[in-house]
């Protein structure tokens, strides 16, 4: 931060003001989630380096004419449309914290922007979601004593599933934001990816007592994994073979990586392609489930966690019965 309005910091003789100069930068890059400013830095420190190499083109503060001279380049290099839209994000918002005027707004920058996006659009192939018997197959397929591996990925399945969990929110869990009830569980949701201002919510899957039961399996996953709903320990966490079975390890949660692969592993075992399934699979699930079941809107965006409803309807993928019933209506 050595350009724009941070260089009259350095001019400051009062202590008090020095001492909050030095913290104001780390507060100004939280106006961004953790994983935003990294993304953008990242993108930032490429810029540069594509700027360092052409003598005529200053790293900072972006003209707008180099930013669109960048873009093309990102269109010829990467050939990518997330590429192009992020160099813009992160050069504007790193213009924004420095005080000057966003260099993503000037004309010749939009008109650049909206012609890549244009050329380099794709058709989107979304991934099929996770049915209820499925999920009922996969715990079958598990058997009547089945080992803390299955049990791990059922719990994390019907969860998921149940709770429309985004991999990020089901990964992040402690088991302190876990609460079991007689007739549900109640689970805290520290923060999530439209809960920018962590200020957390909570949403509350009911007990049914069939074999795809979440609140079921996510207590039979606390008992064999030994787990304690006062602790703060990632609820799914890697597991050790030792002599005398199985163990979670201590430490850290399970990565998206490693989440994802446990999920297509099980459906290729399942005799299904998994190239059709992701993580979202299990959220997107839920969702066309709830939403062919006709629960209400408003019930279905809280528990989803949703903010708008073009991000709701792209998890919902409506049955052939409820899509004939449009043209079933139209009286002819």
């Amino acid at each position: 931060m050595g350009a724009g309005v941070w260089p009259l910091l350095e001019d400051l003789e009062d202590p008090e003001l020095r001492r909050l100069a030095q913290s104001l930068p780390a507060t100004v890059l939280r106006s961004r989630a953790y994983s935003t400013t990294k993304k953008y830095l990242g993108a930032y420190q490429r810029w540069k380096t594509w700027a360092e190499a052409r003598r005529e083109v200053p790293a900072f503060p972006v003209k707008d004419i180099h930013l669109a001279l960048y873009l093309q380049h990102l269109s010829e290099s990467v050939q990518s449309r997330a590429a192009v839209e992020e160099a813009v994000h992160a050069l504007s918002w790193l213009h924004e914290v420095a005080g000057l005027e966003s260099v993503g707004t000037s004309p010749i920058v939009q008109a650049t922007l909206a012609g890549l996006r244009r050329m380099l659009a794709r058709p989107k192939s979304r991934k099929e979601p996770v049915t209820a018997d499925m999920l009922k197959e996969m715990v079958e397929a598990a058997g009547p004593d089945p080992s803390l591996t299955d049990v791990r990925l059922l719990a994390m399945c019907l969860v998921a599933f149940a709770g429309f969990l985004r991999c990020d929110e089901l990964i992040k869990l402690r088991c302190s934001d876990i609460v079991f009830n007689t007739e549900s569980m109640v689970i805290t949701i520290v923060g999530s990816k439209t809960d920018q201002y962590r200020e957390g919510s909570s949403l509350i899957v009911a007990r049914t007592g069939t074999v795809t039961c979440p609140v079921g399996m996510m207590e039979r996953y606390f008992a064999m994994g030994g787990l304690e709903c006062t602790a703060h320990e990632h609820v799914f966490r890697a597991i050790s073979k030792t002599k005398l079975g199985e163990k979670l390890r201590k430490g850290g949660g399970l990565s998206y990586s490693r989440a994802r692969e446990l999920l297509l592993e099980k459906i290729k075992s399942m005799g299904m392609d998994p190239a059709l399934f992701g993580m979202h699979s299990l959220r997107a699930g839920g969702a066309t489930a709830a939403a062919n079941a006709g629960v209400p809107d408003r019930l279905f965006k809280r528990h989803g966690r949703w903010k708008s409803e073009s991000a709701k309807d792209g998890y919902v993928k409506d049955s052939v019965v409820s899509r004939l019933e449009v043209s079933k209506r139209l009286g002819l």
